[in-house]
């Protein structure tokens, strides 16, 4: 089957690239917004059309099929429905499309911090039993920002996207699909996916150990130009080695990155990313976060660190680091980020052996 009609979900940054991008690459696109953001995605709605400016700085207009808040009509006869938004709209918008999936639609998360179990044990729960594929990525394909209402700039651009099914014997068909499209390569299952995910690695570390910079600068605060230092990279490079160890007891091989890059302006964040030509310069570039209340903490903690840390504590490997940046960060915010976390029971996957669980993960049977 040729992929020829998507719909991409959300009115932020990464769904105004993923729109404009696809679009431009000859797919029909229909694009939705929640009607809570109607305001904010007017322009957009309004022109049917996404000014894109891609790392060589080249301005293009992208036409867009439909650009509506209206869920159903949006989903509607799509053959893939492509998810970049932030983890706390996840299931929200999945409410929402879930009474108008339609079988042999195939759902992807860019990120998915964890959203793929999430979306399989909501479907359970309300009997929806649709054949459906839901699959989710490591990472959005870029790094971008809105320009102006319906106009977006990439700044940095993957060459290499680690996806995963949900089951994942069916990974390989998603590969296929879309290998034509971004440069994806199959993970061993949805927990790869989301293990592999650096927001939660990089940023709640950087954050809390620059919160008195970033309360002074506000809007001038620049994470990658002002935040990363050596000590800052060092508990940095901590956190991604209990990761590791985390994904080394759920069968998870994580992607790999050079030791120098541990100890740069950019971290390990750019090393899978390329731009024209200055690719540190791009990615210090990126502004924020201006608040400790940014999704670098609002997201990355509840929906990454609490998530991996709850998966640790299952197969009883130590995360002093994470843990600690847990506290922190709930402590500076004033929310208790464990409580409000994404769950395993959420995911449907609380109390599982080792072999239950990589049953599950790999036939998506219960």
């Amino acid at each position: 089957m040729r992929l020829e009609k998507i719909c991409v979900l959300g009115g932020g940054n990464g769904a105004h690239a993923m729109a404009a991008d696809l679009a431009l690459k000859g797919f029909e696109v229909n694009m939705c917004e929640a009607p809570e953001f109607k305001d904010h995605f007017a322009t957009t709605m309004n022109r049917k059309e996404i000014e894109f400016v891609d790392i060589w700085d080249n301005k293009k207009i992208a036409k867009l099929t439909m650009a509506t808040t209206d869920f159903g009509a949006a989903i509607k006869d799509t053959q893939y429905i492509m998810m970049p938004i932030p983890a706390i709209g996840h299931k929200p918008f999945f409410e929402r499309i879930a009474p108008h999936l339609e079988d042999g639609q195939t759902l992807v998360m860019w990120p998915g911090n964890f959203s793929a179990l999430l979306f399989a044990h909501m479907l359970r729960e309300k009997a929806i039993n649709k054949d459906i594929t839901l699959a989710e990525c490591h990472t959005l394909p870029w790094g971008c920002r809105l320009l102006a209402p319906g106009s977006v700039k990439i700044a940095v651009e993957a060459w290499k996207l680690l996806i995963a099914a949900f089951p994942a014997k069916h990974t390989e068909k998603v590969v296929a699909d879309l290998k034509g499209t971004y440069p994806v390569i199959p993970g061993e299952h949805v927990l790869a996916t989301s293990l592999n995910n650096l927001n939660p690695i990089v940023h709640p570390a950087g954050c809390v150990l620059n919160a008195g910079w970033i309360d002074t600068l506000g809007k001038d605060f620049y994470f990658y130009r002002h935040g990363t230092t050596l000590s800052i990279a060092r508990v940095i490079k901590a956190v991604y080695e209990e990761v590791v160890k985390i994904g080394q007891a759920v069968n998870v091989k994580m992607l790999e990155y050079p030791e120098e890059s541990f100890f740069s302006k950019t971290q390990i964040m750019s090393v899978y990313f390329r731009t024209s030509f200055d690719k540190e310069g791009a990615v210090a570039n990126i502004s924020g976060p201006s608040s400790m209340k940014d999704r670098y903490i609002t997201e990355d903690v509840p929906y990454g660190l609490v998530t991996t840390a709850q998966i640790a504590r299952t197969f009883h490997v130590e995360t002093p680091v994470i843990d600690a940046i847990i506290e922190l960060t709930s402590v500076v915010n004033e929310v208790d980020y464990r409580r409000e976390g994404r769950s395993l029971e959420a995911l449907g996957i609380a109390g599982l052996s080792k072999k239950k669980l990589l049953d599950l993960l790999q036939e998506g049977s219960y």
